[in-house]
């Protein structure tokens, strides 16, 4: 693991909770929406208040926490296809389109202006697509193969209203009107940990703060990990785009299992789905956590997975 000194003063500031948000000092107003066992459910940032919403998958808060989008399968075949979303409190719940074959979870833009979905299209290609928050004006604005990019993983916003994906090689920021902003070599961000990327990892910007991001990489587990999965185990690092390549900080214990990162509305926290490496033989596995983003205040919320956040404001 590389980082600087002002990542390790950074950390030890944030742990004496002097950079620490008055307005949101643990997450209050952060409003949770995860999936498990084919329900959407929603909670709060400790946890608490869990309640059963609507059947679906793949759930995605809109910014101000009063809707949530998520896939449903179309028909017998179990493929996720069908976009719908849920209102809150009124609990009105309508379809927003169909014939999206999901490819992950979709994702609000940061205004909550519109959505966009990472899909297959009718040749198993991925693809890029936006839409209003009424399922108006769907269009693809980018798509595999386009500027010579291979598979789409890993759709997330960006706070200056772009789109972010990756193809396991070069990272894409999108325009949301169609083309490609920039393309970054993995490597560039990643160092060293790009070699082991795969489709499940990761990449998202905070929301605050355009030159921070967070991202989800293969690592070495310990032995008792190593006994029981059988493969490399997975956590979350930090990269600033100021301190350069490879710069990364490492934000997880070495006995955690961390994927799938998303951040909080006001930048400062993280949530993620993993288990402890003493949990690593359990039945049921997934489990949602939060951490801030320094990696301090870790706490696991309870089970779950694709976990999403709003903010209550």
């Amino acid at each position: 693991m590389k980082f600087s000194v002002m990542w390790v003063l950074a950390a030890v500031v944030f742990s004496l909770g002097l950079l620490a948000p008055a307005s949101s000092p643990a997450g209050e107003g952060d409003v949770l929406f995860f999936s498990r066992h084919g329900w959407v459910w929603r909670c709060d940032a400790d946890g608490g208040g869990r309640a059963r919403l609507v059947e679906g998958f793949l759930p995605a808060a809109r910014p101000d926490g009063r809707a949530v989008v998520f896939f449903r399968p179309a028909g017998s075949s179990g493929d996720l296809t069908e976009l719908w979303v849920h209102d809150l409190p009124g609990g009105e719940t309508r379809r927003l389109a169909s014939d999206l074959a999901a490819a992950s979870a979709p994702v609000w833009f940061h205004d909550g202006s519109a959505l966009a979905v990472l899909a297959r299209d009718d040749r198993a290609r991925t693809r890029v697509v936006t839409l209003a928050p009424d399922g108006s004006g769907l269009r693809t604005v980018f798509s595999e193969g386009e500027e010579g990019a291979g598979f789409l993983c890993s759709l997330s916003t960006v706070p200056d209203g772009s789109l972010l994906v990756h193809d396991m090689a070069f990272a894409y920021w999108l325009n949301p009107d169609g083309g490609v902003q920039k393309r970054v070599p993995l490597e560039a961000v990643m160092g060293t940990d790009a070699a082991g990327v795969t489709s499940s990892d990761r990449l998202a910007v905070c929301p605050t703060d355009p030159d921070l991001l967070v991202f989800s990489h293969a690592c070495r587990g310990t032995a008792r990990f190593e006994s029981v999965m059988h493969e490399p185990n997975t956590s979350l690092s930090l990269h600033d785009h100021w301190l350069g390549k490879g710069k990364n900080m490492r934000i997880l214990p070495e006995d955690m299992t961390g994927f799938d990162p998303v951040w909080s509305p006001d930048g400062m926290r993280i949530y993620f789905i993993g288990y402890r490496d003493v949990q690593a033989s359990d039945d049921d596995l997934f489990r949602i956590f939060r951490v801030e983003r320094f990696g301090s205040g870790l706490k696991e919320l309870g089970m779950g997975e694709a976990v999403s956040v709003g903010g209550l404001r």
